[in-house]
């Protein structure tokens, strides 16, 4: 004899609404523009560095950009940790303001003493 049991209780679930695709493009978007290339030189670096048979020319073709200007985004992890560190995390609204073309400069310096000197510099021009 088999006795069947039933519970019974009450669940107060809400409505889930789907965060659509453009919901999360519009918050990657209020990120400043250099911050973004640097996570996506970081990401390139990884994808490189996972898999021998991906090539640079291969992640152009997937992100719709030029093999040339992917070079241009690797060029950031040139950067001094502590610049790349105020890049990522800074709330400074100076950042915002910089431009890749800005920090051209700093990325070719390859002592980090003197990228950190032309940062401060270009920091300070940036306020006006």
């Amino acid at each position: 004899m088999a006795t069947e049991l039933k519970y019974e209780f009450k669940v107060d679930l809400k409505p889930v609404r789907h965060k659509s695709s453009r919901y999360h493009m519009a918050k990657i978007s209020n990120e400043p523009r250099l911050r973004q290339y640097l996570v996506l030189a970081y990401q390139i670096q990884e994808t490189l560095e996972h898999d021998n048979t991906i090539t640079a020319k291969k992640i152009a073709g997937w992100i719709n950009m030029t093999p040339a200007r992917i070079s241009q985004i690797l060029r950031l992890l040139l950067l001094a940790p502590a610049i790349q560190e105020k890049i990522l995390l800074s709330t400074d609204e100076k950042i915002r303001k910089l431009t890749e073309f800005k920090i051209k400069n700093i990325s070719s310096e390859i002592i980090w003493k003197m990228q950190l000197i032309m940062w401060d510099e270009l920091l300070k021009i940036a306020q006006y």
